[in-house]
This record gives C-alpha cells, sequence and structure tokens, in this order.
C-alpha cells in the first residue's frame, strides 16, 4: 500500500520566499533604490538602515532549503527507506537548496557592509 504523499506549500509561498532569483531582484531593487534615495537627498543614514532588510532577505535565501518543504515533506524525507530514493526534482531542488545558501550569505554580507559603513558614500558621491 502506498503512503500518502505530504501536502507541499502553496505556488505563492513558494515564489515568495524560495525563489532564489525572485528574492535577489528585491535585493538588487531594494539596495538600488536606498543608493538613489540616499543620492538625491544626501540623507545616508536611509541606505544604512536598508542593510538590515537586506540582512533579512539574505537570511531567507539561505534558508531555502527549510522553507520550501512543509513540515510533513521534511518527515518524509527523513523517513525514506533503503529501497526509497530522492526523485530527480528533489536532487534538483537540493541543488538549488546548497547554491541558495551561498548566495544567501554573500547578501547578508552586502548587508551588514551596508548597514556599518553606507553613510560613507557621502564622502564620494
Amino acid at each position: 500500500m502506498d503512503k500518502p504523499q505530504p501536502r507541499p506549500h502553496g505556488p505563492a509561498y513558494l515564489f515568495f520566499f524560495t525563489n532564489t532569483q525572485f528574492l535577489l531582484s528585491v535585493v538588487v531593487a531594494w539596495n538600488i533604490g536606498w543608493l538613489l534615495y540616499g543620492y538625491m537627498t544626501r540623507e545616508w543614514h536611509w541606505f544604512m538602515r536598508s542593510g538590515a532588510v537586506t540582512i533579512v532577505l539574505g537570511a531567507i535565501i539561505s534558508f531555502r532549503n527549510v522553507l520550501r518543504l512543509s513540515k510533513e515533506e521534511r518527515i518524509r524525507l527523513r523517513n525514506l527507506t533503503v529501497v526509497e530514493t530522492f526523485s530527480a526534482s528533489e536532487k534538483q531542488d537540493q541543488e538549488g537548496d546548497s547554491a541558495a545558501v551561498v548566495k544567501g550569505v554573500w547578501v547578508m554580507a552586502l548587508g551588514t557592509a551596508a548597514g556599518a559603513y553606507g553613510d560613507l558614500l557621502s564622502k564620494f558621491l
């Protein structure tokens, strides 16, 4: 008898929280927007504050492997038998998870740098 398949997260949830390309686009747009705002108003402290949101987005990107699976799916993967193997799509998702961790760490580093040194741009621009 087949085991019932676990219920995955909905497509909107998966798009907004696990689509690495979408989240990286948000990071780029967010930072460019605050850079432009800082340049136009000379209020660079807002760019510095935007670094906090950038760090949160980096964390979301890094935790893609946790966010993309529902609780039931995680339990199912932990309890695979010797005969069962990962599907091709799950293997591809796991590769995407690994790449997302690296990208997320870089985004968090960018957010930390913006938060710590973002006001120094006023000296150069």
